[in-house]
């Protein structure tokens, strides 16, 4: 008789190897429509570079009342809802993983980007609100810690992409088997 893939009853189920990053990526595409629909361009968010307190008092000058109002009360929560989403994503797939025989070392390259890349964008979001709420004060040390937190921000969520699509190989592997 033939040998049948293996079937995980864990607490992960197979199906979230796919669903829970497509929930990620659809979320991530949403608040960017939603940004694009508010008029607010997220320059500071995805500057690959790093931003100065000059970046930071042009863009929010520019921005005028209006812009940042809706930037700070309506943006800002729904990116920390989607950093919480990719966060506990991440934190399921390195569950998931592990659940299925791997080393923990390959379950926190999988999803480890999204878990510790989620935190960072959290922290990020915090960091932007506190020059919201005190501009036209803007101080070098939050802009400085925003600045930081977004690069490291940016290269974790890349990672995680990589990191889901090799969970998924991982888990659907043995049902190609």
């Amino acid at each position: 008789m033939d040998d049948l893939a293996p079937f995980y009853p864990t607490l992960i189920p197979l199906a979230f190897f796919f669903w829970g990053p497509a929930l990620v990526m659809l979320l991530f595409w949403l608040v960017g429509l939603w940004a694009r629909k508010l008029g607010v361009a997220r320059a500071l968010e995805s500057d690959w570079d790093g931003f100065t307190k000059d970046d930071v008092e042009k863009l929010f000058a520019a921005y005028g009342e209006r812009l940042r109002a809706a930037y700070r009360h309506k943006l800002l929560p729904a990116d920390a809802a989607v950093a919480l989403t990719y966060t506990i994503v991440g934190g399921f797939i390195i569950a998931g993983v592990s659940m299925r025989g791997y080393p923990w070392w390959v379950a926190a390259l999988c999803g480890g980007g999204w878990l510790f890349g989620g935190l960072c964008d959290i922290a990020e979001n915090l960091a932007v609100a506190r020059l919201l709420d005190r501009y036209p004060k803007v101080e070098e040390g939050t802009v400085a810690f925003a600045s930081g937190f977004t690069r490291i921000k940016l290269v974790l969520f890349a990672l995680g992409v990589v990191g889901a699509i090799a969970a998924a190989y991982l888990a659907f592997r043995p049902l190609a088997a």
